[in-house]
């Protein structure tokens, strides 16, 4: 079945590369002004305490109707409840929507999808953020194609994480959550035509998405208002001033280029980079207010 739908998958990734680049513009449109009306319905439901997919309160748990809000952690729902969760929603519509929950209170910093802040050798890794609840995902290349050796793990599977107010409540190793059909399809379409198909969270964009080379110029000239910069905030800027050859940096320039920045209340690297006769490298990284990945086998860069 797995092999079947990874040819599914890739014939799919063919049919989409015989378009015209105009045609996969359009669908794009398309599916872009779809998810933008998803994502107003649920913001509509999610700030009168309502769940956009069973239409129930997000405090309510029936176990007969399985719904992605028991994530939530309802009333009732219970650590085994997650198979429940995982029969009826794709990987990407669990994600999706905890990504959507996770930005109403910030854009981006309670998303932590940076490669380099998990294990890094993992396919998909993430870890979520709301309030109290910390969600992680983990799935390596020996989940996607299931375990040969598992009885209860041949199947392509991800690992899943639970936190509430820092106490465990699910652990990676509790579960081998199935992919859905259409999860395996677009998974390996994306992996046959990465240069045509790319899989992102619309209105529910992460770090990686915020941290991009083509992002870096509009952090470091940003504006201080936001919180961003400050001790919980999303970015942390690091700043190397060089004098060029034969010159020497002016502490008076830079004394001039803080006090600057603080009086027109943007960073400070913005204003530092200005000193003349002087090169400046600055590291954009994440801040203290991102949350931390949890990768899988423990420990910041752990594996």
């Amino acid at each position: 079945m797995s092999d079947a739908l990874r040819d599914e998958g890739k014939r799919f990734a063919e049919f989409i590369g015989q378009l015209s680049a105009e045609e996969r513009d359009k669908t794009s449109a398309a599916q872009t002004e779809r998810l933008k009306a998803e994502h107003a319905e649920f913001v509509e439901h999610f700030e009168r305490g309502d769940c956009y997919v069973c239409v129930r309160p997000l405090r309510s748990f029936f176990k007969a109707t399985p719904c992605v809000h028991w994530l939530l952690r309802p009333k009732g729902f219970k650590k085994k409840d997650i198979e429940a969760v995982a029969k009826h929603f794709g990987y990407f519509q669990i994600q999706s929507f905890l990504r959507w929950v996770a930005n109403q209170e910030g854009f981006a910093r309670h998303i932590n999808d940076l490669v380099e802040e998990g294990a890094g050798t993992k396919m998909f890794e993430v870890t979520i953020r709301y309030k109290h609840l910390e969600w992680s995902f983990s799935c390596a290349e020996s989940d996607y194609l299931g375990h040969a050796k598992s009885q209860s793990a041949r199947h392509p599977h991800y690992h899943f994480q639970m936190r509430d107010d820092r106490r465990p409540f699910i652990d990676y190793n509790d579960f081998h959550l199935p992919f859905s059909k259409m999860d395996v399809i677009n998974i390996e379409a994306t992996r046959t035509r990465p240069d045509i198909i790319k899989h992102g969270f619309q209105h529910g964009e992460g770090m990686r998405e915020v941290l991009r080379d083509e992002t870096l110029e509009h952090i470091v000239d940003g504006s201080l208002g936001g919180g961003d910069f400050e001790e919980d905030g999303t970015f942390k800027l690091d700043t190397l001033l060089f004098a060029d050859e034969g010159t020497k940096i002016s502490g008076e320039d830079i004394r001039r280029a803080i006090e600057e920045a603080r009086r027109d209340k943007v960073t400070i690297a913005s204003r530092l980079k200005n000193i003349p006769n002087t090169s400046a490298k600055i590291m954009v990284t994440p801040g203290p207010g991102v949350v931390e990945q949890a990768p899988r086998a423990g420990g910041r860069k752990g594996d």
